[in-house]
């Protein structure tokens, strides 16, 4: 049996004497589009950004492909394989479409600063390759028409396209997902939800997803897991997460 690509053991974490993270774990296999799910204050943020490198938890072990990431710097961990986006729009208003995608292939690129200044040799064949994935991503995304396009003249849902597609230029392994579709509308949620799925099937991108919107995280997701003050009270598919007593009480509400 094939190990899991992604693993989280007994992690715990706290802040001020308030346990944000209290032993939690989960394995997502290659290939999954893995929910994490929770009120306000469950720990998803503080799960993320231990992930990512941001917080170091007291406890536990966060293994990528058999590596453990316990200790490794933010961009060491993006490096690895894995990307992120936020939960609010993250991405450089200035800035053309395509230049914001052109900043995620820097960890591709191997030509020294004066080769990359003449243009010629590999840093030519760099550049070249990094044009062609910034486009064909833009393409998937529905983005192809505004590369030329200054990204804080964008409405917030292409915004947020843009910050996804900044992150699968990277082509990570494992995607981080923190809300994305905050702030959409009920169209934008559909085509975001839609989006999603494609990647995930089509390229075979591992996620995993943080999301408030309940019928988009049911929708698409494989299996969930769900945290209530830190801890973990269920991990499942979504038709059985749903149905969970333990979830009702703490999250749901009956509301599905």
């Amino acid at each position: 049996m094939s190990a899991a690509l992604f693993e989280v053991e007994d992690l715990t974490l706290s802040f001020a004497g308030v346990r944000a993270l209290d032993g939690v774990d989960f394995t997502i296999d290659e290939g999954e589009l893995f929910a994490v799910i929770g009120p306000n204050g469950a720990g998803k943020s503080t799960l993320f950004n231990c992930i990512s490198g941001i917080y170091r938890p007291e406890s536990g072990s966060i293994k990528f492909g058999g590596r453990q990431l316990l200790g490794s710097a933010p961009h060491r961990i993006a490096s690895a394989g894995i990307a992120r986006t936020f939960q609010n729009v993250d991405v450089f208003p200035a800035m053309t479409v395509e230049e914001c995608l052109l900043l995620a292939r820097h960890q591709h690129l191997r030509s020294g600063p004066v080769a990359s200044m003449v243009r010629w040799g590999r840093s030519a064949r760099e550049e070249r390759a990094a044009l062609r994935k910034v486009t064909e991503v833009a393409d998937r995304l529905g983005l192809g028409g505004l590369l030329q396009s200054t990204v804080g003249t964008l409405p917030h849902g292409i915004q947020k396209r843009v910050e996804l597609a900044r992150s699968l230029c990277m082509e990570p392994r494992l995607l981080l997902l923190d809300e994305p579709v905050a702030g959409m509308n009920h169209e934008e949620t559909a085509e975001m939800a839609a989006t999603l799925s494609e990647v995930n099937s089509d390229l075979g991108v591992t996620m995993l997803l943080v999301e408030h919107d309940m019928s988009m995280v049911m929708g698409i997701s494989h299996r969930v897991c769900v945290l209530d003050f830190g801890r973990r009270i269920a991990l499942d598919t979504p038709a059985n997460v749903v149905r969970d007593e333990a979830v009702i009480d703490a999250y749901l509400g009956g509301a599905l």
